[in-house]
């Protein structure tokens, strides 16, 4: 009995060694290939990397993605053909080694600085403030994010509604601007019937660490704005790549929308939602 298991252990192992050498013999032939070559070539002088995020304590803002070619399926794409073709690569996403895809524990200060956007936010609690709103969103074919208030929501869903039908994103302001344990589930839940689409922001004046947890818990990213409720002035002054700019809708001055879009748009930013601007 211990004789043939020694025989089998070595029939396991000579078959492993049988498998690694195969593969190494393959993978040196593959590496040798013509068309390997020049894909390596290539991704040697093409690949960017992901740029990781510039964090502060507990202050981030945001990396951004890089893309690399994927040598392994480009080189399937093209080994019948015999040829490098360049329209045959295929590419992935290079993400920042500190991603927030793996972390939620940060205040996010501005979104992804590598693209000329910014991100326009109002606070909604009451209906009369979100009708003045959402007529000057209409007149203005504007994109903007509304964080909602979830008692407001619940007494008004017709609004929230017709803030979907002008492609505003919406968001979870909290209740009575508090995010709660007992209504955080109940709001989100509401607002995503609605809108199809992941809840996934908390919105922060200042810092409130025992409710950012709380957010972090739930997968939300805590969003802290450093523009809030800027004059046009002051607006001018603050642009920047992947800025958050943040309004009270309640105490807003509207005859200056038009004018603030076009501070924004003539400046050559792009006005975006929060689901582009917090994105790797």
């Amino acid at each position: 009995m211990f004789k043939s298991a020694i025989k089998l252990a070595g029939l396991f192992m000579l078959l492993v060694l049988s498998f690694i050498y195969t593969d190494s013999v393959f993978d040196s032939a593959r590496k040798n290939d013509p068309v390997m070559k020049e894909i390596l070539n290539y991704k040697t002088k093409n690949d960017t990397l992901g740029v990781e995020p510039i964090i502060k304590n507990d202050e981030m803002i945001i990396g951004y993605s890089g893309i690399v070619v994927n040598e392994d399926e480009s080189y399937k794409n093209m080994k019948n053909n015999n040829h490098f073709d360049e329209n045959m690569l295929v590419f992935n996403d290079s993400l920042p080694k500190k991603s927030i895809t793996k972390t939620y524990d940060y205040y996010i200060k501005k979104g992804n600085p590598s693209k000329k956007n910014v991100a326009l936010i109002f606070k909604v609690k009451d209906s009369y403030t979100a009708d003045t709103l959402l007529k000057y969103v209409a007149k203005n074919n504007i994109k903007i994010n509304i964080f909602i208030d979830g008692e407001f929501l619940q007494q008004n869903i017709s609004s929230a509604f017709s803030m979907v039908n002008l492609n505003c994103e919406i968001y979870n302001l909290g209740f009575n601007e508090k995010y709660q344990k007992n209504f955080i589930d109940t709001t989100n839940n509401l607002i995503e019937s609605i809108t199809l689409k992941d809840a996934n922001f908390c919105l922060f004046e200042n810092k409130k660490d025992e409710e950012k947890k709380l957010c972090s818990k739930k997968k939300m990213y805590s969003l802290l704005p450093s523009v809030i409720n800027p004059s046009i002035s002051q607006l001018k002054n603050s642009l920047d790549k992947g800025q958050m700019i943040a309004y009270d809708a309640s105490l807003y001055d509207y005859t200056t929308f038009s004018l603030m879009i076009n501070t924004i748009i003539s400046r050559g930013y792009k006005i975006v939602g929060l689901s582009d601007l917090i994105k790797e």
